[in-house]
This record gives C-alpha cells, sequence and structure tokens, in this order.
C-alpha cells in the first residue's frame, strides 16, 4: 500500500499528483484496480489497449495509464472519427 503525507498547500497537492502518475503497478494489483479478470487485462495489454511494460514473467503499468483506460480515451488516432451508426443514421 502506497501512503502520501498531503499538506494542504499547492506543492503538496502537486507532490500527490506527480506521485500518482509514476506509481508502477503488477498483474495483480493492475486487475484489483480495474476489478477485471487476469486474462481479459493480459489481452488488452497484448491488443493494446492498455500500455504496459514486460518485466520478467509479469507487466508493469502505471496507474495513469490504467486511469486513461477507464476514462475510455483508447489512445488511438485512427479512432476519433469513428461514428456509432450506420449508413441509414441508426444506431449500431
Amino acid at each position: 500500500m502506497l501512503l502520501v503525507w498531503v499538506e494542504l498547500n499547492n506543492e503538496g497537492v502537486t507532490a500527490m499528483q506527480n506521485e500518482k502518475q509514476t506509481t508502477v503497478l503488477i498483474t495483480r494489483e493492475a486487475c484489483d484496480y480495474l476489478r477485471i479478470s487476469r486474462p481479459t487485462y493480459q489481452k488488452y495489454l497484448q491488443t493494446g489497449r492498455i500500455k504496459g511494460t514486460k518485466a520478467g514473467k509479469g507487466w508493469r503499468v502505471l496507474k495513469s495509464e490504467l486511469e486513461r483506460f477507464l476514462k475510455g480515451d483508447n489512445g488511438d488516432e485512427s479512432l476519433k472519427n469513428a461514428t456509432t451508426e450506420d449508413y441509414t443514421g441508426n444506431p449500431i
């Protein structure tokens, strides 16, 4: 568990934000954070939906990357112009 002491001033808040961005999680921690199974997590890593680094037999991922994933920002520029409607205007 990571504990961070935060003082109620701008410097403390900035330090806490920087700490959150550099927190590295292992597979078990990432699965718990996302509330998904290990096979699903590994599929997301292998398909590039979550960006991580292979370290030995396991994976390491930044907590900020998981937050990006949860927000729905997939980071794939090719999908920015994708539509949710078919050619007749009906939802897909």
